[in-house]
């Protein structure tokens, strides 16, 4: 994995979880347990920290940064889908930010949030627990369905599941 000591500052990664090593972390990165960070993914706390809570995946080619004088949490549970972007959010427990979205700065989405893919959340936008939103600019378009939470439920096992067999299994061929 490319882990980066910058100012002073050491990415920390706990031995149940993977990263790829075609992902890169720099700085004040905190991951937490039972996580999957995957090929391509970017995450840089160059400016301020970054915090992964467990049992997230970050997915390929995801790019997390921080503002100047801010910082990034992410809380359990939570999955951060394929090419998603991510500058200056607080994503709570329990969210899916689904591909291609882009989360600009100061965004909160709380607990059970679903972001549909390709969505672009605007700059301070708040997404109030157990609820979807969608577009360009995003709005809040329905509350999270039970179908939604199951999905959310088997996403998060099934990448805890493989991150356990990435680390039990995986090696590189020459």
């Amino acid at each position: 994995m490319a882990l980066y000591e910058f100012d002073g500052k050491i990415p920390f990664v706990p031995s149940d979880s993977f990263v790829h090593p075609d992902a890169v972390l720099i700085g004040d990165v905190k991951i937490g347990h039972e996580c999957l960070i995957a090929p391509g993914a970017s995450i840089r706390a160059d400016f301020g920290p970054v915090v992964i809570g467990d049992r997230c995946s970050i997915q390929d080619n995801a790019v997390i940064h921080v503002f100047p004088g801010s910082a990034v949490t992410i809380g359990d549970d939570v999955t951060i889908a394929h090419s998603v972007l991510i500058h200056d959010a607080q994503i709570k427990s329990r969210c899916v930010i689904g591909m291609g979205s882009i989360l600009l700065f100061n965004v909160v989405c709380e607990e059970d949030v679903f972001v549909s893919a390709g969505s672009l959340i605007k700059n301070g936008m708040r997404i109030p627990a157990g609820k979807n939103v969608s577009g360009n600019p995003a709005v809040i378009t329905h509350d999270v369905t039970s179908n939604q939470k199951l999905t959310a439920k088997a996403g998060i096992d099934y990448y805890r599941e493989l991150c356990k067999k990435y680390l039990a299994t995986m090696k590189e061929l020459n």
